[in-house]
């Protein structure tokens, strides 16, 4: 949860899409979402470690929801 989000009582669900060739991550891109949590979004999901048969590219879709406990 990034701080300034805590801060700001902000909560929110980010829509993004990753692009994925050979088991590497290529692209992130943010489709939908509060700004305040892109940039967690996109770091969380540049460390993501692929499995991948062929050199195939792959597009994927993933939600995160953001809430204060």
């Amino acid at each position: 949860m990034p701080r300034k989000a805590i801060q700001d009582g902000s909560e929110g669900v980010i829509k993004a899409q990753v692009r994925i060739k050979a088991g590497v991550i290529q692209d992130v891109v943010i489709l939908a979402g509060p700004r305040v949590f892109h940039a967690a979004v996109k770091a969380a999901m540049l460390q993501y470690k692929c499995l991948s048969d062929a050199g195939d590219e792959v597009v994927a879709t993933q939600e995160f929801n953001f809430k204060l406990e």
